[in-house]
């Protein structure tokens, strides 16, 4: 009973606890009027996400004899051991584009048609950490003994709208979006490194579609009076 209630209560006290977090900003995507139509083309709202992925190696080696108690030495045998190493790997992921898209054909806007009547495009920037929060950072975890850590970036977007007709660039706007959160837990070390809100890719997650939702409820609103 004790070796099972043991490892129970590791693993609770081993649990980490948001202690501030930026919250969310809140938009809304201003919607068509009833019986108007627009078309808007989307570009960008790519990011590049990186992603550790596991490679297992394994060997074989040989184990020399060992003593045996008073009957001697044992014989030599066979060993596999099995290594892993952790290799970064960078792809473009296209779901800030697609929630983007989702946003704007919920709103009633067409984002598929051959001329569109306006191009939408929006570029990524980031992650940004000055000197001074890398200095925050580092005594987060050197005050409170490794047991709590402060992670926090910064991430831009730079959209433009163009009128595909002339050509003629309409709208700009650039945004900037930052992040921070604090976590701790009774374990140093192993308590920040089993929260889920400190790493860097869903800092970044956090970021970006937090942007793709302000991009959007801006350009909505503009494009909303010029349907009008």
């Amino acid at each position: 009973m004790k070796k099972t209630i043991i490892p129970i209560l590791a693993t609770l006290a081993a649990g980490c606890f948001t202690l501030k977090e930026t919250p969310y900003p809140e938009t809304a995507v201003t919607a068509l009027p009833e019986g108007k139509e627009l078309s808007v083309q989307l570009k960008g709202f790519r990011a590049f996400v990186t992603e550790y992925v596991p490679i297992y190696s394994y060997d074989t080696i040989w184990v020399d004899s060992y003593p045996r108690g008073r009957y001697g030495w044992a014989g030599g045998h066979y060993r596999t051991m099995t290594s892993s190493t952790y290799i970064p790997q960078t792809s473009e992921s296209g779901i800030f584009a697609q929630r983007a898209k989702t946003l704007a054909e919920s709103a009633g806007f067409t984002t598929m048609a051959p001329q569109p009547d306006y191009v939408l495009e929006t570029t990524f920037g980031g992650p940004f950490v000055t000197d001074g929060e890398r200095g925050v950072e580092a005594l987060w975890m050197l005050l409170s003994v490794f047991s709590a850590d402060y992670s926090v970036q910064t991430w831009t977007a730079q959209t433009k709208i163009y009128d595909n007709k002339t050509g003629k660039l309409v709208f700009h706007h650039e945004y900037s979006q930052r992040y921070e959160v604090t976590v701790w837990g009774p374990l140093p070390l192993l308590s920040p490194a089993g929260s889920s809100k400190n790493t860097f890719n869903a800092i970044q997650s956090w970021c970006l579609t937090a942007l793709t939702d302000r991009v959007m409820a801006d350009a909505a609103a503009f494009l909303v009076q010029k349907a009008k």
